[in-house]
């Protein structure tokens, strides 16, 4: 069994463990939880672990087991301010939809979904990056790489002793090359492949550009479609 399904007996758990939002509790319909009026918060520090034991099987299949030199490195508080940024950038304009609907739940019916609806149909012009309660896999995918090429969480060593190391690409651009990694496993579980690293010398120059932030979250979000693709059966 794949260590992956073996750790997620529901395969679209692995998705949600990344893609999820990090800070605020939501249900499977995508409806927030509250406490008293206010967004129930998750525990960011279980989410870390659930999010590294997908990184270890994946460093371990990807790195280890083939570069026995390599010691990587997590930076803890780099990779909550990933997903807090990520979720602040995917999850902002559904948590005010919802925050709305829970203010004016006494209301009645009708005039909440109006009061609701007419301020949620002004959303794009709120400032939000993400003006969407749903947001394309895609887009969702590309704001999480752009945060981990900006604040990059992970790093990577190589030991003293007899072994093999990576090729120069892989320890310069180690941070881009995981955090791509992980995305697509977690896309995945979902029936989305992204198929960028099977043409070499594009996949190399995508790293470089992601290492120096040439790409920003819109360039990304354009980008990425065209190298996306549903696993055959």
């Amino acid at each position: 069994m794949n260590p992956l399904d073996k750790l997620f007996p529901k395969r679209e758990d692995c998705f949600f463990s990344l893609f999820r939002d990090a800070v605020f509790e939501h249900n499977d319909k995508y409806g927030y939880e509250f406490e008293h009026g206010k967004f129930k918060r998750r525990d960011r520090n279980a989410g870390l672990k659930e999010i590294m034991a997908i990184a270890d099987i994946i460093y371990a299949e990807k790195i280890a087991a083939k570069f026995t030199l390599c010691e990587p490195y997590t930076d803890y508080i780099a990779l909550l301010g990933v997903f807090t940024r990520y979720s602040r950038d995917i999850y902002g304009f559904r948590r005010m939809s919802c925050k709305l609907r829970e203010m004016t739940k006494d209301l009645d019916p009708a005039k909440q979904e109006e009061l609701v609806n007419e301020i949620i149909n002004e959303g794009a012009d709120f400032g939000f990056l993400v003006p969407s309660s749903r947001p394309y896999i895609h887009r969702q995918a590309a704001v999480l790489l752009y945060w981990f090429s900006v604040l990059k969480p992970f790093s990577l060593t190589i030991k003293k002793g007899e072994g093999t190391i990576p090729d120069k690409n892989i320890i310069a651009y180690f941070n881009e090359y995981f955090a791509y990694s992980l995305i697509c496993a977690g896309l995945h579980a979902m029936s989305v492949d992204i198929t960028l690293h099977k043409n070499k010398d594009y996949f190399i120059e995508f790293l470089n550009q992601l290492h120096f932030r040439s790409l920003s979250r819109s360039s990304l979000e354009f980008f990425l479609p065209s190298w996306i693709e549903k696993p055959k059966p």
